[in-house]
């Protein structure tokens, strides 16, 4: 499971349209098909039903949908903390005295 397959599964729930969350992500709709084909394999479970060119959230979908946003969210919170330690924004400091 990949940060890109939760991002992308995520646009998909919001949308409920493959096509129009592909173009909002700046892919193309089979690379994105694939990937949330993929992510439903690794987890053993469709997140989305297919009913000709409309797509709704199953059940599970919805259901994983709120730890995807969590992971997506941590995984953010991590990158600007190690942004703001590079700027010497954030860390620890230890002063010894004798």
């Amino acid at each position: 499971m990949e940060l890109r397959q939760l991002r992308y599964f995520l646009k998909a729930k919001e949308l409920l349209n493959f096509t129009e969350a592909a173009s909002a992500l700046f892919i193309s709709q089979s690379t994105l098909s694939q990937q949330i084909k993929q992510l439903e394999e690794e987890l053993q479970v469709p997140l989305f039903n297919r009913i000709g060119k409309r797509i709704t959230l199953t059940e599970a979908g919805n259901l994983f949908s709120v730890y995807a946003q969590q992971s997506i969210s941590k995984a953010s919170d991590g990158f600007e903390l190690l942004k703001d330690l590079n700027n010497l924004q954030a860390g620890e400091i230890a002063i010894g005295v004798t």
